[in-house]
C-alpha cells in the first residue's frame, strides 16, 4: 500500500483546451503554468476532483502529494494532485482566434478578387499550442506565435515548402506582411493585422 511522504500546496493555471501529447502513449494533456508570466507547458497527470470545461482558463489551488515510489507501478507518477479550490474561472479571450482564416486585404495587392481562390493565402491559428500554419498562395508554412497578448500578436520564423509558382507577387507580399505583424483587432468573423505603426497589413475573414 502506497503512503504519502510529503504534502504541499501549489497554485497553478490551466489553459482553456487540452493538447495532444505523448506520455506512456498518445494522450491529451493539460497546458499549465505556475505563474501568469510563465509559458504554458504540458502537464501529463489528472487533478483529482477537478472537472475541466474547455474554453476557460482556470486558476487552481491544489495539493501535491509525494507518494512512496517503492510501492508504485513503473508508469505511475509519484506526484498526486488534488483540487483544493478553484480560485478563478475566466473565458479565454484568445479562443475566438482559433480557426482558419482567409485573407480579404493584403498590403501591396489592390484587388484580391482577381486571384484564383486556390491561390488566396489562408492561415490557421492555434493559440493553445501557440502555432500558426497555412498557405501563402503558393507554399505551405508553419511556425510559432512569438507574442500573444491582448491586442498584440507576432510570429516567429516560418518554415515552409519552396515551390515556385507562376504568380509570386501575392505569396511574397503575404510573407513580408506577416513578418511585420505586431497588433491585431478581432471583431466577429473579421481579423485584422497591423504593423508597429498601426498600418493595416492583412485583413482576414473566418472560413466556414
Amino acid at each position: 500500500m502506497s503512503c504519502e511522504t510529503n504534502i504541499n500546496e501549489q497554485t497553478i493555471w490551466i489553459n482553456s483546451a487540452k493538447v495532444d501529447c505523448v506520455g506512456v502513449g498518445p494522450m491529451q494533456c493539460f497546458n499549465v503554468k505556475n505563474s501568469e508570466s510563465e509559458d504554458w507547458t504540458n502537464f501529463y497527470q489528472e487533478i483529482k476532483g477537478f472537472n475541466f470545461e474547455p474554453g476557460y482558463i482556470y486558476k487552481l489551488k491544489v495539493s501535491v502529494d509525494t507518494l512512496d515510489r517503492s510501492n508504485l507501478p513503473a508508469d505511475k507518477s509519484f506526484l498526486e494532485y488534488k483540487l483544493i479550490e478553484i480560485l478563478s474561472k475566466d473565458t479565454d479571450p484568445f479562443l475566438p482566434l482559433n480557426d482558419i482564416w482567409m485573407i480579404t486585404q493584403l498590403k501591396g495587392i489592390d484587388n484580391l478578387k482577381d486571384i484564383a481562390l486556390k491561390s488566396i493565402p489562408t492561415i490557421e491559428l492555434n493559440t493553445n499550442t501557440r502555432s500558426i500554419m497555412g498557405s501563402n498562395g503558393c507554399n505551405r508554412f508553419r511556425g510559432k506565435l512569438e507574442t500573444l497578448k491582448e491586442g498584440k500578436i507576432s510570429f516567429g520564423p516560418l518554415m515552409g515548402t519552396k515551390k515556385l509558382c507562376a504568380e509570386m507577387t501575392t505569396p511574397n507580399n503575404f510573407n513580408s506582411a506577416l513578418s511585420q505583424v505586431k497588433y491585431y483587432k478581432h471583431n466577429g468573423l473579421e481579423l485584422l493585422f497591423f504593423d508597429r505603426d498601426n498600418e493595416l497589413l492583412i485583413g482576414l475573414k473566418k472560413v466556414d
